[in-house]
């Protein structure tokens, strides 16, 4: 079980665990080579001088200097001998001649070498010179050699190291060494933990598990991965609202070719049947098949708007000037209704934008006013832009039954239709519409007017700054 453990980790925990750890051993191992420099360029000037320059070195002299100025060179001697076989470090204190006060010896070149550092002045602390009543002058030091007292590390009573004071060091690097372990292994697995749970969502999604969500799973970070996860929720959410769309448009347009499709066949075995009527079979395939060019029309200019790929040139025109040629057409499709269309002109307004999508999409809306607006009765056209002349803002409203509310989100969808009309058109201009219009960074909306009918209102930006 431990090792299936350690194979689900993953290759990026080990990256990541390794990684830290070895920046904190690096880090470790590089603090630890300062000080033992440090240490060692001490021991090695301490040998060089020999004389012991650690700080016990510098307390122990003052003591024996001061000793020496109030008591003389004899109550120095009675303290050395005394302390000669305890645990204490030799004071060394010698004469012009290069006499110890107990005899004890130093070679030639150690005594020179003390000399030189007295008269340069170096280490004054560890090396002092004291003079006695009688004239006479005494330099004070602890040789580094000196084999009854170690000043760089602690005795044991009896003079000897503990039989295990090789291993103090040895427990702090080992402690030093297991702490970095664990430490690395929990920021590995902290840091690695989020990403498999981003790796087993991806290969939800890509096993059609389109409701997968990894956000839960993050706790409560608050950090980029768990902005990830709940980027990647959206991402789960929107594919899987586009998959349904998808599976949503298939059928619909499955369910509007169906009828056409069985009219032509109709038409045609009404050709075969009656052979006088031809004509009349001719002219119904006719329109049959005009109906069904202009659905995969539609279709298809959903379709491209709706995957982004529109090859739309935007230009700088009148917006004004392009909605007068849409009115035109309408007022001529809506004569035969006794529609009027109520249009009062206003100033020039430029936009820069695709002027055949935002044609296509003013056409889609005044053909969907006309059809549901009642004969003998008006649409009104209304157009104006902002103080700052950043948006433009254009209603367009009929009389016709307006929209239930509850229904007034869902007219912008492909194929849907009202209660009641379920026979005009395909469904697809306001979605059309609305596609045209959000391509431009603008939004579109619709609301039942108090008085009655539906109203459709657009708001677009110029494009122009």
């Amino acid at each position: 079980m431990f090792s299936l453990r350690i194979e689900h980790l993953g290759r990026l925990f080990w990256k990541l665990f390794f990684a830290i750890w070895l920046s904190q051993l690096t880090a470790v191992i590089g603090v630890g080579a300062v000080f033992w420099m440090h240490r060692y360029t001490k021991d090695h000037e301490a040998i060089t001088t020999s004389v012991s320059l650690h700080g016990p070195a510098v307390r122990e002299v003052a003591a024996s200097a001061a000793l020496l100025r109030a008591g003389g060179i004899s109550a120095l001697r009675e303290l050395e001998l005394e302390t000669q076989h305890e645990f204490h470090p030799p004071v060394y204190a010698v004469n012009e001649q290069g006499i110890d006060v107990l005899e004890r010896p130093l070679s030639l070149s150690d005594w020179e070498n003390v000399q030189q550092l007295a008269r340069e002045g170096r280490y004054p602390q560890q090396i002092r010179t004291v003079q006695e009543n009688d004239g006479h002058r005494y330099l004070l030091f602890i040789p580094e050699h000196a084999q009854q007292f170690d000043l760089k590390r602690p005795q044991h009573p009896e003079g000897h190291f503990p039989p295990n004071a090789t291993l103090l060091p040895v427990l702090p690097v080992i402690m030093g060494l297991l702490s970095s372990l664990l430490i690395s292994a929990v920021l590995a697995w902290y840091l690695a933990k989020p990403i498999r749970y981003l790796r087993a969502g991806f290969q939800s999604l890509a096993n059609n598990q389109f409701d997968t969500q990894v956000s839960h799973a993050m706790g409560r970070r608050r950090d980029e991965l768990a902005d990830l996860g709940r980027e990647f929720d959206r991402m789960a959410h929107q594919i899987t609202t586009l998959m349904a769309a998808q599976r949503h448009l298939l059928h619909d347009v499955s369910h509007e070719l169906r009828s056409p499709l069985a009219r032509l066949q109709a038409a045609i075995g009404l050709a075969r049947q009656q052979p006088d009527k031809i004509d009349t079979s001719l002219d119904r395939i006719e329109r049959e098949i005009g109906r069904l060019d202009e659905l995969v029309g539609e279709v298809l200019t959903l379709s491209r708007l709706e995957a982004g790929v529109t090859h739309s040139v935007k230009e700088e025109f009148d917006l004004t000037e392009l909605l007068d040629s849409v009115i035109e057409d309408t007022r001529f499709e809506a004569s035969a209704k006794h529609v009027a269309v109520n249009y009062l002109e206003s100033h020039d307004i430029q936009i820069n934008a695709d002027a055949e999508l935002i044609h296509r999409a003013l056409e889609n809306i005044l053909r969907n006013a006309v059809k549901h607006t009642p004969p003998g009765s008006s649409i009104q056209v209304e157009i104006d832009s902002s103080l700052d002349g950043r948006q433009v803002s254009l209603s367009i409203s009929d009389q016709g039954p307006g929209v239930v509310d509850e229904q007034l989100t869902s007219v912008f969808e492909p194929f849907f239709r009202g209660s009641g009309n379920s026979q005009i058109g395909f469904g697809l201009g306001l979605a059309i519409a609305r596609r045209a219009v959000e391509v431009h960074g603008g939004s579109i909306t619709a609301r039942n007017k108090p008085e009655g009918g539906l109203q459709i209102e657009l708001i677009l930006p110029n494009g122009l700054g």
